[in-house]
């Protein structure tokens, strides 16, 4: 005989395992909170390494800049010019201030830049200035300038608010009596060149970076040459 049936009782179903809808959104809110937390340092990051590689862009930029000058100076060629009036200008000039923005703060003369053969292209008159916050390099076609002469303009360093330069007169550069001058304009054919010029760049964010340029290899005494 078969065993009755007891019709109450169910077939047994293994334990099953659910996530309430409180759980889930439990969940939900941790996940949004760390995918929060993961973009904000990502984006830290990412920011970090942006103004990096600007700053790094600046100081070479800057540095390059600095090398450019000191070359310059390097090649400063004792020689006064006419300029495009028909007036004797010194060799160096500098000026504490400009009366228009295209006026060079700095202007000398300068042996002619390398050729790709390796000879020397004629000397030139070369200068600087600042002009909407662009440091720019000027360069006139020889020395003895043609009347209404213009030079050929190039941006040498940009984002720079200041641009000044002064001017050492004695030779000892810590000596207390050592006399800085904020100008150098003389209309003389002969002239005394200056022991050392300091130059002094501030970047629109940043501080302002100062270098001093020796100009004893020059010569002190200009005598060589005359505007002709």
């Amino acid at each position: 005989m078969m065993p009755p049936v007891n019709f109450l009782m169910r077939p047994q179903r293994a334990h099953q395992f659910a996530f309430t809808l409180i759980e889930v959104m439990v969940a939900m809110a941790i996940f949004a909170v760390l995918a929060v937390i993961s973009y904000k340092t990502l984006s830290s990051i990412f920011d970090t390494r942006e103004r990096l590689q600007i700053a790094s862009s600046a100081l070479r930029d800057q540095a390059l800049f600095f090398a450019r000058i000191e070359s310059d100076l390097n090649a400063l060629l004792p020689r006064p010019i006419r300029n495009g009036d028909g007036a004797t200008e010194p060799a160096l000039k500098i000026l504490a201030a400009t009366q228009t923005a295209d006026d060079a703060t700095i202007v000398f003369s300068r042996t002619g830049f390398a050729a790709a053969s390796g000879t020397a292209a004629a000397p030139q008159r070369i200068g600087y200035r600042l002009k909407d916050n662009t440091v720019e390099l000027l360069i006139w076609d020889g020395l003895d300038l043609a009347p209404r002469a213009l030079p050929n303009v190039y941006a040498s360093l940009k984002g720079i608010r200041d641009f000044r330069w002064r001017i050492l007169e004695k030779e000892r550069i810590n000596d207390p009596s050592a006399t800085w001058r904020l100008d150098w304009d003389s209309g003389n054919a002969v002239t005394t060149l200056p022991v050392a010029l300091e130059l002094s760049i501030t970047p629109v964010a940043g501080p302002p970076l100062v270098r001093i340029f020796s100009l004893r290899s020059v010569g002190n005494v200009v005598g060589a040459g005359s505007a002709g």
